[in-house]
């Protein structure tokens, strides 16, 4: 009898064991992947609740707040600006569930996250709850440049402060319109929909690099080969890593990354080979919800964080050097608001084997900017299109890297990185 105890003892021990472990889990270490999952429809079932605004940073309202419904119908989210944000704003939908600041950030929009709640405290006897506007590291006149750079062209534009990891812009083509998704209208997008990835952080490309513009490319793509893995930004579905490619062998091996990767590795060349955890949100403003987005209780801003090192001090500088002279070499260079031309440095490269058959071949770029001392990095690709220049050069640059050129000057004229000022 007494052995049949212990052994029971010891049965019920190692069960609450396994309980204790697989709570810790489901609480703490698979918590963010559980919650950020495509389909935890949790946050879906808030729709209509009090929500707060998503804003860029230069105050243009990209996802506008919901406040209380004295109606009784149910308030659905509206998205001004359409598929120019889709891919970062992401939805908020009845049917179709939630994506991108909408799914990361949905408990600081609902206001359930623990600092706003114990700010609610506060106003246990006031007649309105909290709620969290979203304010994002995103420059809405960028995006806008980013958008029209691109054209009808498939691929991405991404746009980095080197210092802190904040993205500028970033624009995936093709996109889609989340108010077709949100809208419970004959026609809406229903749940379960292919949408279309977004080209800029969920998809790999195989990238070759140019090497009619000196070594840069290969340099750069080979430092980018350490450590391939995810970036780490804060919006969900950014794929793990990429598997290897088998079109090559060693050196000559295409590199598989994304275009924030790309973006990432070029902005730690500019931070003395240091890469910064890529980031679209700057801060998180608390208020109650009979207030207006632009009058905030209290604000939590995103501390940047450092994501390791990249290059080696003295490797970053050389490669920096390098890219200077690839930019000369191309005539690629940016003019300022004042009109002397700033220098810049690039690296650039393919899609595809350019000694392949085919003509459809794609180009990618990485620019930092000014050359001397890069407050901006700013990462092109372009996908394959036969019925497109996209190959060829322009005036000793590519497509691709006129495009990042044009996206780094936006940047610097609208003063849209912090200590970008321009003497």
């Amino acid at each position: 009898m007494r052995g049949r105890i212990i052994r029971l003892t010891v049965a019920l021990a190692a069960g609450f064991a396994v309980l204790l472990v697989q709570l810790t889990n489901l609480g703490f270490v698979s918590a963010e992947g559980l919650r950020n999952h495509e389909l935890n429809t949790r946050t879906a079932a808030a729709v209509g609740n009090p929500r707060g605004a998503i804003i860029s940073a230069d105050g243009e309202v990209l996802a506008l707040p919901i406040g209380h419904d004295d109606t009784g119908q149910r308030l659905l989210r509206a998205y001004p600006h359409g598929p120019l944000y889709a891919h970062t704003v992401g939805y908020l939908g009845p049917t179709a569930g939630a994506n991108g600041i909408e799914r990361s950030y949905d408990s600081e929009l609902s206001g359930t996250a623990t600092g706003i709640a114990v700010q609610e405290l506060a106003d246990l006897f006031a007649d309105s709850g909290r709620v969290g506007d979203v304010v994002l590291t995103l420059n809405h006149g960028v995006q806008l440049t980013a958008r029209a750079a691109l054209g009808d062209r498939d691929g991405a534009v991404v746009v980095i402060d080197p210092a802190t990891g904040a993205l500028i812009a970033m624009w995936s083509r093709p996109s889609f319109d989340p108010e077709a998704l949100v809208s419970p209208a004959p026609g809406a997008v229903q749940t379960g929909a292919r949408l279309p990835l977004a080209r800029a952080y969920q998809h790999h490309y195989a990238l070759t690099a140019d090497e009619s513009l000196s070594t840069a490319g290969a340099e750069f793509l080979e430092g980018a080969r350490r450590k391939p893995g995810s970036t780490g930004i804060d919006l969900p579905g950014e794929p793990g890593g990429a598997e290897p490619d088998d079109s090559g062998s060693g050196d000559d091996a295409p590199v598989r990354l994304t275009p924030l990767q790309l973006a990432a590795a070029a902005a730690s060349i500019a931070n003395d080979g240091i890469r910064m955890r890529p980031h679209v949100v700057h801060r998180v403003d608390s208020r109650s919800t009979g207030g207006e987005p632009s009058a905030p209780d209290a604000s939590v801003e995103s501390a940047p964080r450092d994501a390791g090192r990249f290059f080696e001090t003295a490797g970053a500088a050389g490669l920096l050097a390098r890219m200077t002279a690839a930019a000369q070499q191309a005539a690629i260079s940016l003019a300022p608001t004042e009109g002397a031309a700033l220098p810049a440095a690039i690296a650039a490269g393919w899609l595809a084997d350019p000694s392949d058959t085919s003509t459809r071949t794609g180009r990618w770029a990485v620019l930092l900017a000014p050359a001397d001392a890069p407050t901006v990095a700013v990462a092109v690709l372009i996908e394959p299109d036969a019925t497109l220049d996209i190959g060829n050069g322009r005036g000793g640059g590519t497509l691709a890297t006129m495009i990042a050129a044009t996206a780094a000057e936006t940047a610097l004229a609208l003063r849209a990185v912090p200590g970008s000022d321009l003497p």
